[in-house]
């Protein structure tokens, strides 16, 4: 049988361990940024998305006792009939969530999620928040504090603490597939919101709100058969053994 993970000890794992950094940015990993513009996508919740096996630990410790909303639960299914399901949180905890200690793994690793092939080996990092994927020049204007000045070490050190996340799997074909769809993402907005007048910044949120809403960037037959492709590449790379 593929590994799978141990989520208790995900759970015990410091991966950014930068003490009070939210003091530096005002909390800027825990807010729904620029949701000021929002008219439809909730304008203070921030959304955590829980694979099941991790949302079933979730549950068994408790929980995070601020975040009373019920997850909502979103399914997929493959070409081959094989499926997998997403839990998202809706957190309005604003980096206050009681006890801090059951955060979900996306809390975690911000401000990134790892780039891996097939094996599970992190080849680079991409933004694990969906509007931070818009700025032109992070290293210089991002809002978050170690992405200006401890990128390079943080990238370092999360290269070697996701070693035992990544010997799962199913967690390897999920950042691929999260790959994938922030690539789509990014090529139908086609532009940075830190370069934009306030009037423009609100129709480039209108349009990112229909993009997430409508599921367009997503629903075409070459988006599927990439999914089906990734699939098949993690399940030889694993040993040829089905792992959903």
């Amino acid at each position: 049988m593929p590994n799978k993970v141990n989520w208790q000890e995900i759970y015990n794992t410091e991966y950014v361990n930068a003490p009070e950094c939210w003091k530096t940015c005002g909390g800027y990993c825990c807010k729904n940024f620029y949701g000021e513009h929002f008219n439809i996508l909730d304008k203070s919740g921030v959304s955590l998305p829980l694979l099941e096996n991790e949302y079933e630990y979730y549950k068994s410790i408790g929980g995070i006792k601020n975040i009373t909303t019920p997850a909502k639960k979103r399914t997929f299914t493959l070409s081959n009939g094989k499926s997998f399901s997403i839990y998202l949180l809706s957190c309005q905890c604003g980096g206050l969530c009681e006890p801090h200690g059951h955060r979900p793994l996306v809390c975690r690793i911000y401000p990134y999620f790892p780039i891996v092939d097939a094996f599970g080996t992190v080849i680079d990092f991409e933004y694990s928040a969906l509007m931070d994927l818009f700025y032109r020049d992070p290293d210089n204007n991002h809002k978050c504090t170690l992405v200006r000045e401890q990128a390079i070490k943080l990238k370092r050190e999360l290269t070697v603490s996701m070693k035992p996340l990544l010997r799962d799997p199913e967690v390897v074909f999920i950042f691929r597939c999260l790959k994938e769809l922030v690539d789509r993402l990014k090529e139908k907005m086609g532009g940075f919101i830190d370069t934009l007048d306030e009037s423009q910044k609100k129709k480039f949120i209108a349009k990112y709100e229909w993009m997430i809403l409508s599921g367009k960037p997503w629903k075409d037959p070459a988006f599927s058969k990439r999914i089906d492709t990734i699939y098949d590449e993690v399940k030889a790379a694993f040993g040829n053994e089905d792992f959903l």
